[in-house]
């Protein structure tokens, strides 16, 4: 069962790799495709606008399809995506690339999570389906910093031939071990909509949207930001997204267990209420690579901090609908990342690289602001819940 499921994690990890990858060979591609910076960026909102509507969309479309035909129908869409990447002789055919890519992504990480959790007994469902999205972290940690350490060796072309490689080993591992599993109840988009007229559910989806547009408004950016701040080189800053990686899976596994001890609403204030300095911070810090990795290291533990306790305060408004809560929670995030790369492309072309910091401040400050009104509201309105109380694990 677990060598299946890592089957499944090694598509989600190519899927990561291939979302975040962009961030560092960002340069090469606006050299090569003689575009400017803030348009190559671009791609970045195109990958993540068409995850996010895609996603429910082809859940729906697509409920009652058997999940392995559902999982080599998405790998196919992805790898085809990247190979034309790949091969890309100019910045509109990159484009169509990531497009495609992105919808054979939106298609596969779903199908992977409810696969994951029927293969799984029970009592085992909720570490495979950990398993399974933590492909997406592990992506941080070695595989954007390998494709960006490939990139500066090659081009932007070999990066996509490695993530296209990896969908093709994930395809074909799939295909000829992962068994057959029947399809769940179909869910459709009207249902699936139909979440976001519960109460809360879109202030808390809002500050989620807020908080990933100031972290990847500075994300995306960072290669040439740290180019023209601590003029490192592509090695380098291979290492320098290696190091924003492992703090954004201490982060992430930080969250879940603070957010067991502190609660949802403590741990997510904490988030909150520091990682937006660690951006503001960056471009004054960031001179030496020991001062840019330092504050790298942090941002990604007190931005990634905010994933659990949020999950968690979104599922607590309707817990019998968590599976549809969590799926347009993972919209959200990729409609924050796909903006923050419009806004940081404007940054970029109105005032300067070095402003993207500042951008991503502001909006992460935003999202505290917006956090503390609804966390006040929502307590005023439910004031029997642990999350209204001081010490609250709610």
């Amino acid at each position: 069962m677990w060598f299946r499921i890592l089957i499944l994690a090694l598509g989600t990890f190519a899927i990561g790799t291939d979302g975040f990858v962009v961030a560092g060979v960002l340069g090469d591609i606006s050299t090569e495709t003689h575009v400017s910076v803030s348009v190559a960026g671009q791609l970045v909102t195109m990958f993540a606008w068409v995850y996010a509507v895609a996603s429910p969309v082809v859940a729906a479309l697509t409920g009652r399809f058997p999940r392995k035909t559902m999982l080599i129908f998405a790998l196919v869409v992805f790898t085809v995506g990247n190979v034309l990447a790949a091969v890309a002789p100019s910045y509109e055919v990159l484009a169509l690339g990531r497009v495609l890519a992105a919808i054979g992504a939106a298609a596969y990480t779903p199908a992977a999570s409810v696969t994951a959790i029927m293969l799984a007994p029970e009592a085992a469902r909720g570490r495979a389906l950990s398993v399974v999205i933590g492909g997406i972290t592990v992506a941080t940690v070695l595989g954007v910093p390998l494709g960006t350490y490939l990139g500066s060796r090659t081009s932007f072309h070999g990066v996509f031939w490695l993530v296209t490689a990896l969908g093709v080993a994930a395809l074909l591992l799939i295909a000829a071990l992962l068994p057959k599993v029947p399809s769940p109840p179909a869910v459709d988009l009207k249902t699936r909509l139909g979440m976001l007229k519960l109460p809360g559910v879109r202030p808390t989806l809002l500050v989620n949207v807020l908080a990933f547009i100031g972290g990847f408004t500075v994300y995306t950016y960072l290669q040439p930001l740290l180019t023209e701040i601590t003029h490192i080189n592509g090695q380098t800053l291979s290492l320098m997204l290696m190091t924003f990686g492992v703090g954004g899976a201490v982060g992430n596994v930080l969250g879940g267990w603070l957010t067991d001890r502190w609660g949802a609403y403590r741990t997510a204030l904490a988030s909150l209420a520091t990682f937006f300095l660690f951006l503001a911070l960056l471009p004054v810090v960031a001179t030496t690579v020991a001062g840019a990795a330092v504050v790298i290291f942090f941002w990604g533990v007190t931005g990634w901090l905010m994933v659990a306790p949020q999950q968690h305060r979104l599922v607590s408004l309707a817990p019998k609908a968590a599976p549809l809560l969590l799926s347009l929670n993972a919209s959200a995030m990729y409609v924050g990342i796909g903006s923050a790369a419009l806004v940081g492309g404007t940054v970029v072309k109105l005032a300067g690289v070095r402003y993207v910091g500042i951008a991503g401040a502001v909006a992460g400050a935003l999202a505290l602001v917006l956090f503390l009104i609804t966390a006040a509201a929502r307590a005023k309105a439910t004031p029997a819940t642990p999350e209204a109380q001081p010490a609250g694990r709610g």
